[in-house]
């Protein structure tokens, strides 16, 4: 372990803080949380929503059916650790885009004509059901050996990834030359449309799946024409505790906490429901304000990218809370500590804390480790302590 970091010891695990940071920890005065993997432990929603998502789309587009773990919890960690991917539709995107470029030559031909005659129809779900109708007269399987072969190179292909996410999988696969741009070209168009659910296969599948019907139905105003069973959110749990809140509004001096998350409103409330209050609305910052905030620049005649890990949504929320001296914001990912890394350049009043407790691979922490971060700690529910044995003097 780097010397530069003291230890602590929770009921949770183990606690890293830099020495060089102990004063700064003293000095917090607002609170800012992600989302996903902070406040609620998403492996049985999000997760298995990505995973499921992957394995459903290429059986509808190849008629091959591949176990929903093959997109397993090391993979999508994989994904994520690039720092490009905080938006599950683009793991998704960058596991399916591989997952069918890998497919032989013959297999590839055979869906590029069939999409070629669905270009002129912008509903997502027509679009896929057109396709499933022509590939899925039979189901086949692949072999244990081909299915070894597949896993292990999709996990190789995400260290070819990086913070331009989607984009870095659109360099890694035509670059690799495995397939003609044309057909690569085809393929995505198809797959990603506007971009928007309704007319975003990806996403269209990706939220169905997740919501289930009645709330993708309350969310986005259409009705699911793919999925109508349960939705994966239901597996969401919360993971902070009103304990909690409560222990560090006394701290703080007020419930001085807010939100900047890639999640969408609708879905984190449906999950946190009266957890919410605790946070200043004005702090909340959800992905539909990113969007928001994405078209009001395309009506300017710009296309910009303002999610993670743009510090977009951190600044915003940080606004909500001023005045503070320095904002603490807790994630899970190295995306989440590029945020605060580019959000200090223009306002250093921002540290990290990279939490590990709810994710299910535990290299988190040594790349937490190698990315230098100020706090490390298992749970949310970790920080209450840390700030007490700092402000009562903790020492390196």
């Amino acid at each position: 372990m780097p010397e530069k970091y003291i230890t602590l010891k929770s009921e949770f695990g183990r606690i890293y803080v830099r020495a060089d940071r102990l004063e700064d920890l003293r000095l917090i005065d607002a609170i800012i949380f992600d989302c996903d993997g902070v406040l609620i432990d998403i492996r049985g929603s999000y997760d298995a929503a990505i995973s499921k998502t992957v394995a459903q789309l290429f059986l509808w587009l190849t008629g091959y059916r591949i176990p929903e773990n093959l997109v397993s919890d090391e993979i999508i960690f994989l994904f994520r650790r690039s720092g490009g991917f905080n938006n599950d539709w683009d793991i998704v995107y960058g596991a399916l885009m591989f997952l069918l470029c890998w497919m032989p030559e013959n297999e590839r031909e055979k869906l590029g004509g069939i999409i070629k005659m669905l270009v002129h129809e912008r509903n997502a779900v027509k679009r896929l059901l057109a396709v499933r109708e022509k590939t899925h007269a039979y189901t086949r399987e692949f072999d244990d050996k081909s299915l070894e072969k597949l896993t292990s190179e999709l996990k190789d292909f995400t260290s070819t990834l990086d913070v331009s996410g989607p984009l870095s999988v659109d360099r890694a696969i035509i670059g690799s030359g495995r397939v003609k741009r044309e057909f690569y070209a085809l393929l995505r168009d198809f797959l990603i449309g506007s971009g928007r659910v309704g007319e975003n296969i990806i996403a269209t599948v990706f939220e169905e799946i997740f919501c289930g019907p009645t709330l993708f139905e309350e969310i986005y105003g259409i009705k699911p024409g793919i999925y109508l069973s349960r939705g994966m959110i239901e597996n969401g749990v919360p993971i902070i505790k009103g304990e909690t809140l409560s222990r560090l509004s006394s701290i703080l001096g007020g419930a001085r906490f807010g939100i900047a998350s890639g999640s969408r409103f609708k879905s984190a409330g449906y999950v946190l429901r009266g957890i919410l209050d605790w946070f200043n609305p004005k702090a909340q910052i959800f992905l539909d304000d990113v969007e928001r905030a994405e078209d009001e620049y395309a009506k300017r005649g710009s296309r910009v990218n303002l999610k993670k890990p743009n510090p977009y949504s951190l600044l915003e929320s940080a606004r909500g809370l001023e005045p503070f001296n320095l904002a603490l914001y807790v994630g899970d990912s190295i995306e989440d500590a590029i945020m605060v890394r580019e959000a200090a350049k223009s306002d250093p009043r921002f540290i990290f804390a990279g939490v590990y407790a709810h994710t299910s691979v535990s290299e988190i922490v040594g790349e937490f480790l190698k990315f230098g971060c100020d706090l490390i700690i298992p749970s949310v529910n970790d920080i209450p302590a840390v700030i007490e044995a700092a402000k009562g003097g903790v020492r390196a």
